[in-house]
């Protein structure tokens, strides 16, 4: 294992042990000491297929509505995004993130773009990379929700190195 990757997965693992995850109630119902393992699991994603079989929206949210878990799941996935993720692993972070910072309830919504963007750098990287269209796609739809300064936003979009589908340009 490298130094980088052992250092993100530290770094999963310290963002992770913040919380007791027993005391939150799940989206399952139960309680959500079980999410700590699935996070991990989910850094660990070789594909999106992979990633996607963990489900942990269902468990972070009931369809647009968050539950207990999802501001330490938003922690956590930024501490994951933070590292060196498979393109699987960090489309499937970044398809959750943008469900966790854009929900039905403010609240909420608001303290995981808060928490978002503390990686706002990260998600620019993300943008920039041209790694894969997903990963570029789902990191400008995140950026779009928790940017407030639109205008760096747009200027990065129309650089010429950003290629996004028709429809999300404004």
């Amino acid at each position: 294992m490298t130094t980088e990757m052992e250092t993100h997965m530290r770094l999963i693992d310290v963002e992770i042990g913040r919380y007791d995850w027993s005391a939150f109630e799940c989206g399952c119902g139960k309680p959500a000491a079980h999410l700590a393992d699935d996070l991990l699991r989910l850094a660990h994603a070789q594909t999106r297929e992979q990633a996607d079989e963990l489900r942990i929206a269902d468990h972070a949210l009931i369809q647009s509505f968050p539950q207990e878990p999802a501001v330490p799941v938003t922690a956590v996935l930024m501490a994951a995004l933070s590292g060196d993720l498979t393109p699987g692993a960090r489309v499937a972070c970044l398809d959750l993130l943008l469900r966790l910072v854009d929900t039905d309830d403010e609240d909420s919504a608001e303290t995981c773009q808060s928490i978002a963007r503390q990686g706002l750098w990260g998600l620019y990287r993300d943008l920039w990379s041209a790694a894969h269209p997903d990963l570029v796609i789902y990191a400008y739809l995140v950026l779009r929700v928790i940017e407030t300064d639109e205008e760096r936003l747009r200027t990065y979009r129309d650089s010429g190195r950003v290629d996004l589908p028709d429809h999300l340009v404004d």
